[in-house]
């Protein structure tokens, strides 16, 4: 059981503090329908997946 509430801690770490990049995402991609093609927000995709990367980073090593 307590595998899932670390998970859920960090499912809502991420969530809180990467909603800004989430969504910067979310709305290039928005912006961009019905022509969206590959790498179009990759600049806002990194951003987002930099962020949660740390966010899982921080969780294993207990910041």
């Amino acid at each position: 059981m307590k595998e899932k509430k670390n998970t859920a801690s960090t499912l809502k770490r991420i969530l809180v503090n990467c909603s800004s990049q989430a969504k910067a995402y979310g709305s290039c991609v928005a912006a961009k329908v019905p022509d969206i093609e590959r790498d179009m927000c990759v600049k806002e995709f990194e951003a987002l997946k930099s962020c949660m990367q740390n966010m899982v980073l921080n969780s294993a090593i207990g910041l």
